[in-house]
């Protein structure tokens, strides 16, 4: 099941709340949690019509408190807006001035005078407007931001959530969630930001959306939903090459010492960045450790499922599994028993997002019967293997993405082929460059592409030294002029900013035209990104010398942080 949230605004007037009442009713009885997402009071919530007690969790008063209408607790995220606010508020207009646990609220044709309070007060205030109200919030209240509380009190990310709302100030909760709908009678701004927009308006249009989920899991506006994806590297183009973030199962496969683990730690640090949960599965405990990673279990001592569980329960914590304590004998039933426990959080929860398994031919051998006769599904799942023959094949036939890392790719890949009873994909001859790797995408039924992996962190950092201040060598870039009368050598970074800045327009508009600085940044400083923006600029011939000399400098002066 691809989405186990559904949070919902509405704001408006509901037409029909028993029909609304039904499809949440379905759509709890899918697995699937309710989450409303409201502007209104806690006190207002009746006058909707819907049942509270079917919503998991309510986020009131545009993000400002929380309410669990089956534990009938509340608590508000922020404190309330002084009364000195509202008392200034009051002497200054004559209509109504609504007061909740934490926001403050009146009719939004008293906008302004809510913005003159503010400022004569000197407070920190912002005015939210949504349809014919205004909104005094403290600052960082929003329905977003009051979502991702709600979800982390249910044990559940983002990335699991569809999110539905009409109105402007439902902008934050379509960018949180996963999936941004947009109702029929939303805001032309909010439908510009949504991946689909529902047929009906108000209610009508959430109970579509309700029965599209429990019907199909919105596979029917799959090709209309824009997926989060995990890049691989980048192709001889320059252009990143990526899979989906959810749904693919990749094989990392090479020798020991090959770089395998490096490209997987790789891999792992761009899902951390977009705030997906991995676990790492170390049998042998040699996986190298970061500083936000949590290790379980040592040589020690192996760790306990239940110990794991607990332990993932927070959507923040990144866990390293170490099974070094565990005997030959032991592992295959503990990782029978840890694997299943975490199918079980990750239909219940989504998470851990992705599974990392370092050593994938100890967990499933060939020839074992856990893997052979059951085998697990997979789902999300990295595997670091040495040798493709040593993995159950029922494991390896579940696989959509091979790369290849070490020195002879294209043998390794033919061993996989192998392995798989297919015949070997026409693979490149020759060995490439020392930071690139083979991928295959096997369910796809490409050809191998070579990619260029991206420097990991500790690997940036080294490099970011020696092109900004060390010396490339007889990689530095020269100046030479459309003669070749010159030899202005630029060293590193901050050579190349000063000499480039000081170059006549002729000999800079030569190296421009022909795209010497991208050629030399992306097969250089192997900075794919950098290399784009230089080279749109290359191709931008309507730019004078100073545009673009002004316009290369100052990306690569931002880029790598250099002094003006």
């Amino acid at each position: 099941m691809r989405y186990l949230a559904l949070a919902m605004s509405l704001d408006g007037n509901l037409e029909s709340a028993g029909l609304l009442d039904a499809a949440l009713e379905r759509l709890r009885c899918s697995g699937r949690r309710a989450l409303l997402v409201t502007a209104r009071r806690l006190g207002e919530l009746p006058a909707i019509g819907a049942r509270l007690e079917l919503f998991d969790c309510i986020v009131a008063e545009n993000g400002a408190v929380l309410h669990w209408p089956a534990r009938r607790e509340s608590v508000s995220l922020r404190e309330p807006i002084p009364e000195s606010f509202v008392g200034a508020l009051r002497q200054r207009i004559l209509a109504p001035v609504e007061r909740g646990q934490v926001v403050v609220s009146t009719h939004a044709s008293h906008a302004c005078a809510l913005v003159e309070t503010v400022r004569e007060l000197g407070l920190e205030l912002q005015v939210v407007f949504h349809g014919e109200s205004a909104l005094v919030v403290p600052p960082g209240v929003n329905k977003g931001a009051g979502l991702q509380e709600a979800l982390l009190s249910l044990g559940l990310s983002a990335h699991e959530v569809v999110g539905i709302g009409s109105e402007a100030n439902d902008h934050s909760l379509l960018e949180v969630s996963e999936c941004a709908v947009a109702l029929a009678n939303a805001l032309p701004a909010l439908k510009g930001r949504a991946a689909f927009v529902t047929r009906g308006a108000a209610d009508a249009g959430v109970v579509e959306l309700i029965e599209e989920l429990v019907r199909d899991d919105l596979q029917a506006a799959k090709a209309r939903i824009p997926h989060d994806s995990l890049m691989l590297g980048f192709n001889q183009a320059g252009d990143a090459v990526c899979i989906p973030a959810y749904g693919d199962n990749v094989l990392v496969v090479g020798p020991r010492g090959g770089g395998k683990s490096s490209y997987a730690f790789g891999l792992l640090e761009r899902l951390i960045q977009k705030k997906y949960q991995p676990c790492v599965i170390d049998p042998s405990g040699d996986f190298p450790l970061r500083e936000d990673l949590v290790k379980l279990g040592s040589r020690l001592r192996a760790p306990r499922v239940s110990e794991v569980i607990a332990a993932l329960t927070d959507p923040s914590v990144k866990l390293v599994v170490n099974l070094a304590g565990l005997s030959p004998h032991e592992l295959p039933g503990f990782c029978s028993e840890l694997f299943t426990a975490l199918e079980v959080m990750r239909r219940r929860t989504g998470r851990p997002h992705w599974l990392l398994v370092n050593g994938a031919q100890d967990v499933w051998p060939s020839g074992g019967r856990a893997a052979e006769g059951s085998p697990p599904t997979l789902g999300e799942t990295l595997l670091l293997v040495e040798d493709p023959g040593k993995v159950a094949r029922s494991i390896l036939r579940q696989v959509d993405v091979a790369v290849s890392v070490g020195p002879a790719p294209a043998r390794v890949l033919g061993q996989v082929a192998r392995v798989l009873a297919g015949s070997s994909p026409h693979l490149p001859l020759s060995a490439g460059q020392a930071d690139e790797v083979l991928a295959w995408f096997i369910t796809e039924g490409h050809w191998p592409m070579r990619l260029r992996v991206p420097p990991g962190r500790a690997e940036r950092l080294r490099r970011l030294h020696g092109h900004v201040e060390g010396d490339l060598g007889s990689r530095s870039f020269v100046f030479r002029g459309p003669e070749g009368r010159l030899e202005l050598r630029a060293h590193n970074l901050s050579t190349f900013c000063q000499l480039a800045d000081g170059l006549d327009e002729r000999t800079w508009l030569f190296h421009l035209w022909h795209g010497d600085f991208s050629r030399w940044i992306r097969r250089v400083l192997r900075d794919d990104e950098l290399a784009r923006e230089v080279s749109t600029i290359e191709r931008r011939y309507e730019l004078s010398a100073t545009d673009s000399r002004r316009r290369v400098l100052g990306a690569i002066t931002h880029r790598y942080a250099l002094p003006a």
